[in-house]
Order: structure tokens, then C-alpha cells, then sequence
């Protein structure tokens, strides 16, 4: 792009797929590389195939608490590098189950809309579902 990003898009992965991939990109000033840890789950009981990943303090930072309800905290973070802002939701294993975490993710993905904020990638911890979105930018009501 012009800003000089770039994202790499798996298409049609398997649980065979897991695995740690590294990404590098290279040109006439040298080369950088990023690794990531990929885990493919089987489609959920409704169909739905997510990939949660492991690496979300590699590539994010956070920066403000924005809210918090029972089963979860919404965090703005800071992609590192881009700085660009995302909104992300932790969601606490404790309290929600992988399932009910992945329907709400299938309903976000069948209500894509422009005025909809939009699912960005998924992250797994030892305590959270985190699910990286969109950042509302402006909040008027219609």
C-alpha cells in the first residue's frame, strides 16, 4: 500500500496447516521478517471455521481501557509499527466458552454493513478470546 503495509491473507488452511510461519519481505535496502504461530480449529458447531492465533502482544499494544461488560473488556490498541488504532475485545474464557465466542463471530460475519464495525483477526491467550476490530470513528446517531 501506500503507506507502506502489507497483510498476507491464508486462504483454505486445514488443521494439517498449523504451524509457525515466517513472513519476510525483502528489497535493495535489506529485509525484515515476522513470524506467527497459526492454529487451525475444525469448523465449530455451527459451521463456522475460525483461526486463533497466539502472537496478539507481537503486533498490538494497549493503550485505553473503552469499556467493560459481564463477560468481557473492549481495549483500544495500537497495531505496532502502523500505529494504526483498532478497538479489541478480550473476551474471558472463565466466563464464555470457545462456541459462543465463535457464533457471535459467525453473526458479525453474515451482518458485514459500511456502517458496521468490522471483525479484523482473532487471538487466542491462556485467558482471553481477543477479537481485533474496526475503531468507530464517529459515533452519530442517525
Amino acid at each position: 500500500s501506500d503507506l507502506g503495509e502489507a497483510s498476507l491473507k491464508i486462504i483454505g488452511v486445514t488443521a494439517e496447516d498449523d504451524g509457525i510461519y515466517t513472513c519476510i519481505a525483502a528489497n535493495d535496502m535489506g529485509s525484515v521478517s515476522s513470524s506467527a504461530s497459526l492454529r487451525v480449529l475444525g469448523p465449530g458447531s455451527d459451521g463456522i471455521m475460525v483461526i486463533w492465533k497466539d502472537n496478539f502482544d507481537s503486533l498490538y499494544s494497549e493503550v485505553a481501557e473503552l469499556g467493560r461488560g459481564r463477560f468481557s473488556v473492549v481495549k483500544k490498541c495500537d497495531q505496532k509499527g502502523t500505529k494504526q488504532a483498532v478497538a479489541t475485545k478480550f473476551v474471558n474464557k472463565k466466563l464464555m466458552k470457545r462456541d459462543q465466542v465463535t457464533h457471535e463471530l459467525g453473526v458479525m460475519q453474515n451482518l458485514q454493513h459500511p456502517q458496521l464495525i468490522g471483525l479484523l483477526d482473532t487471538f487466542e491467550t491462556s485467558t482471553n478470546y481477543i477479537l481485533v476490530l474496526e475503531m468507530c470513528v464517529n459515533s452519530s446517531v442517525f
